[in-house]
């Protein structure tokens, strides 16, 4: 005799107690980008800014600096994982499972993340469902439900993946980049199966709380299509009550990220299908403006274009290449970073490898005037298209209050103004003559 599978679904609520009311103590609005800032009776920082780009989205953003940075070698195999960890995780009174099966017919979510300069909490909704999305992101705040059997599940699962990993070229490729680019800090090594014993449950969720027991040191931005007078009650109740400390924001530690100077590792490797992958990183310290990102990230698609056509296409030296420049943001100086990307055919990866070092010191010395233009075409489009979502707009509030940077207001008429002489010059005197240049060439073993 068969009896009925019964899915039990957990009727309660996400929150068992609500918790007493905090309240809006001041409101300003901003100058530029015209956002509402509202300081919360816990010292916690709530910016406002209602968008009708989509009709069924609302983001929220919220962060304080510290993160990774503020621990030490015992605490790396479990800073690594904990993003997963904590995912698997449940909240209040439900289990990962339970919170599933409860969440069922929402559109509402929120995520924990430890970056090494900062703890965020990341959260969606639709309009509707913006209370669920509150709760939730209290509930990370202050009550972590720990799940063994999703967690056991996650560690089985990562074993299997790791134990393997000396079979997979991309894996062992990734480990090597990673351990050359980060010049060998353990804090930055891809863990390795062995490493599992080492990471900590309990130690994990300690962290969480450590991390996320100051929501007065907390700034959380809210951009999507909102109801002002309808989410203000609902920061009151889930976000003015989050716990405080009253104590200032925490420093976070300026941690030493890349090698600097020539650094090259060439190895090969054994594989039924050989696989030949190079890669090329020109970086430079740098300050953080809106021009220097532009003149960075333009030298990239110029780069990627010239990779196409002699690599490519020309030679037929690769499947696929390209380049991409970015400003990177960590806890120290900002870097400039310049990366080529080549999975090169194995006969030809030395005409491959001349021609990703050919390409960059041919840029900084002339570019192609055509190329510039439709580089410069390709970006003036795709700032109307990124104006118009909610999540380009909680990354431009967070660069001008944590950088003071407008990466909007200017945006067109720096690339309009970009010419072929200022980037090449830029390339010359501000990235390549820094010397840091990593090489990273993964070949078969013959």
């Amino acid at each position: 005799e068969l009896t009925a599978y019964v899915d039990n679904v957990k009727d309660e609520p996400l929150i068992s107690e609500m918790p007493a009311k905090g309240s809006i103590v001041s409101e300003t609005t901003d100058p530029t980008f015209g956002y509402k800032e509202l300081k919360l009776s816990n010292g916690a920082t709530v910016l406002l800014m209602p968008t009708d780009y989509k009709d069924d989205e609302v983001l929220l953003s919220g962060w304080a600096y510290g993160g990774n940075s503020v621990y030490d070698e015992q605490d790396f195999e479990n800073l690594k994982v904990f993003d997963e960890v904590i995912g698997v995780s449940g909240l209040g009174n439900f289990s990962s499972t339970e919170l599933q099966k409860a969440l069922a017919g929402k559109k509402a979510n929120a995520d924990l993340s430890l970056s090494d300069g900062r703890q965020r909490v990341s959260a969606h909704s639709t309009p509707k469902d913006m209370e669920t999305m509150f709760q939730m992101v209290y509930l990370y705040f202050t009550n972590i439900n720990k799940d063994e059997k999703q967690y056991e599940n996650l560690i089985n699962m990562l074993d299997m993946a790791l134990k393997n990993m000396s079979l997979s070229p991309d894996a062992v490729y990734s480990d090597s980049l990673a351990n050359t680019l980060y010049n060998h800090n353990p804090r930055y090594r891809i863990p390795h199966a062995e490493d599992l014993p080492k990471i900590s449950y309990d130690r994990i969720l300690q962290i969480a709380k450590e991390r996320y027991r100051n929501a007065g040191a907390f700034t959380f931005t809210i951009a999507g299509k909102f109801d002002e007078q309808e989410i203000r009650p609902f920061i009151e109740q889930y976000i003015a009550s989050l716990p405080s400390t009253g104590e200032p924001a925490e420093k976070y530690r300026d941690i030493e990220t890349f090698a600097k100077g020539e650094v090259k590792n060439h190895f090969t490797m054994k594989s039924e299908s050989p696989k030949a992958v190079a890669r090329e990183i020109w970086m430079a310290e740098t300050d953080y403006t809106l021009e220097n990102a532009i003149k960075v990230d333009a030298i990239g698609q110029i780069l990627s274009m010239i990779y196409l056509k002699t690599i490519r296409e020309d030679e037929s030296a690769a499947y696929s290449c390209g380049a991409a420049g970015q400003l990177n943001l960590g806890t120290g100086k900002p870097q400039l970073m310049v990366m080529a990307y080549c999975p090169m055919n194995p006969d030809k990866n030395e005409i491959a490898v001349r021609l990703l070092h050919e390409g960059i010191q041919n840029v900084a010395k002339q570019i192609d005037a055509d190329q510039l233009q439709k580089v410069k075409d390709y970006m003036l489009k795709q700032i109307d298209i990124d104006a118009k979502t909610n999540g380009y707009w909680v990354n431009a509030i967070d660069k001008m209050r944590t950088y003071g940077v407008d990466i909007y207001h200017d945006y067109k008429k720096i690339v309009e103004g970009l010419s072929a002489e200022s980037l090449s010059k830029f390339l010359r005197e501000n990235i390549l003559s820094s010397g840091n240049h990593i090489e990273v060439i993964m070949l078969p073993e013959k």
